[in-house]
Parts: C-alpha cells; structure tokens; sequence
C-alpha cells in the first residue's frame, strides 16, 4: 500500500509544477504585451491596422506563404533522408503542412506530429526524429546568424551584434569537432543518442541545409521591406536584412505563448530608429497572426492527406 501512496503523493506534488509550465508563456505574453501597449497607445496601434492596405498585403503574403511552406517541407524532407530514412517530398509535405495547425498551439506540438508519421510509418524511434529536427532547428540559427551578419556589413548599424556572431562561429566550430570526434569512437561510451544526427553530420550537411533555408528568408526580407510601406513604414532593405533574422530568432523562443510577445518587443526595439514603435507593434501584429492563420489554412488543405498517412 505505501508505493501507491507515495506514487500519488509524486504526482500531486508534480501537478503545481505543471500547472506554471502551462502558464508560465501566457504570463510572458501577458508581461510583454503589457509594457508594449503602456509605452505604445493601443490607439495609435488600431489606427495603424485600420489604415493599412490590406488587400495589397495579402497579395504579398499569400504567396509567400504557399513559398515558405514548400521550402520548409523540402528542406524537412531532405533532413529526413540523409539521416533517417528515404521519404519523398510528396509524402513528406501534407505532415509538414498539418505540422502548423498544431503549431498554433504548441510548437513542439507541431514537430510532434512529424515524429509520430515518422514512427509509425517506418518504425523509426522518436529520439531519432527529435534529434534530426534539432540539428535543422541548429543549422536554422546559423543560417539567420549568417545572413544578419551580411546584413550588418552592408547596413554598418551600430547596434549589429558582431559578438554574437563570434560566439555563435565557435559554437559552429565546436560542434563540428564533436562530431569528428564521436565518428572516430564510435564504441564510446556516455553516448546521447538524440545527438547522432549532430554527430553523424559533416561540414556539407550545415552548408546544403543554409543553402536549402536561404530563399525563405531572402523571401521574408524582400516581402516585408515591400509590406511595411503599406503600414506606413520605410525601413532600408540592408537593416532589414540585418536585424529581421534576428527578430525571428526571438520569435522562436520556447518561453511565450503562440511566439506572441518576443517577436512584438524585438520588432519595436530593433527597428524603432526607423519608424514609430506603435506602428511597429501594429505591422508585427498583422505580420504574425497572418502568416500563422495563412499557414494553418494551407495545412487544412492537406488534414485529409496527412490523417491517412499517420493512420
């Protein structure tokens, strides 16, 4: 009888814990939100919204989606393939689509998903899955890095984090030791198998995946320097290319909810030499819950499809 009772006792002194780790985002957001809309008058923030050119937008950010999203399932697909399994795009792009609508909840929610058609469908073990969406995650960082430091050297901002970027180049270098290390023991012992896809890749994986990446952030600079102007906005294309990876490094911060918040302020704090904060707090909105709503109307495009292959 005294295993239950404590098994019981565990869980329920588990279950506060919990409870924070499920508030704790919105109570990010809610913080954020909170200091933006009392240094920005929630006004000038609507008045921004009702005067932009709405139709103009969604020209530009429908295709953007249906762009990004294909991207995005190609470079899954080719991660998948070198260090899991063969899977072609087309089975690979309904889970990937789906992959948003869960992602409106939970971001790991959405890889979740992909982790789950991944074992079901070829049996393969979900650390394994984990650990290749963590080396694409890594490689995705390296790639913003690599194109705001570009950004940087064209734009000379004072405010472009060259320490940052050194770091973030020894990390790359320490990383690839590792894995030359690991590949010559691979007998050795204390061994963490969610890091094999790290271990198991070579310098031409990092370069293919930025190569592979690249065009939906070039797309991203390119449509939101033609986006902010019917906001209202004029940011130099160069600053942009500068700080915006930097903004969605932010925004994919696992501490808020829906990535609601950290994208908002780094909008606001990055940007506010060139243009007023309520209209940046205003653009960011619009850019964010649009982009989400978009790429979970194309995931219900494939909810069909994909159900039948996780069946």
């Amino acid at each position: 009888m005294g295993l239950p009772c404590r098994s019981r006792a565990a869980q329920a002194g588990t279950e506060p814990l919990r409870t924070l780790q499920r508030l704790a985002p919105w109570a990010v957001t809610v913080a954020i939100f909170a200091f933006l809309f009392w240094r920005y008058p929630v006004r000038e923030v609507f008045a921004t919204l009702a005067a932009a050119r709405w139709g103009a937008y969604l020209a530009l950010m429908i295709p953007y989606s249906l762009f990004y999203c294909a991207v995005d399932a190609f470079v899954l697909q080719q991660a998948v393939a070198w260090f899991l399994v063969r899977v072609s795009y087309r089975d690979i792009l309904p889970v990937r689509a789906t992959a948003y609508i869960l992602s409106l909840v939970n971001t790991p929610l959405g890889q979740g998903g992909i982790a789950v058609y991944l074992h079901r469908r070829h049996r393969i073990p979900f650390w394994q899955v984990t650990g290749t969406v963590l080396f694409v995650a890594v490689v995705e960082i390296y790639q913003l890095a690599w194109w705001s430091m570009i950004g940087g050297a064209l734009s000379r901002a004072p405010s472009t984090p060259w320490m940052a970027y050194a770091v973030l180049a020894l990390g790359l270098a320490a990383m690839w030791l590792y894995g030359a290390w690991w590949r010559r023991r691979p007998a050795a012992p204390g061994r963490l198998r969610i890091l094999d896809t790290i271990r198991r890749a070579r310098p031409g994986h990092y370069l293919r995946l930025v190569l592979y990446k690249t065009p939906n952030l070039l797309a991203a600079v390119v449509v939101h320097w033609l986006g902010l102007p019917l906001f209202g906005i004029a940011v130099p294309f160069e600053v942009l290319l500068t700080f915006l990876p930097l903004v969605f490094f932010f925004a994919a911060l696992p501490v808020a909810a829906a990535h609601l918040g950290p994208s908002q302020l780094a909008w606001t704090w990055f940007f506010g030499p060139y243009a007023p904060g309520e209209r940046l707090l205003a653009y960011s909105l619009a850019a964010h819950f649009l982009f989400m709503v978009l790429n979970a109307g194309i995931g219900l495009l494939f909810v069909r499809r994909a159900a039948r292959e996780l069946a």
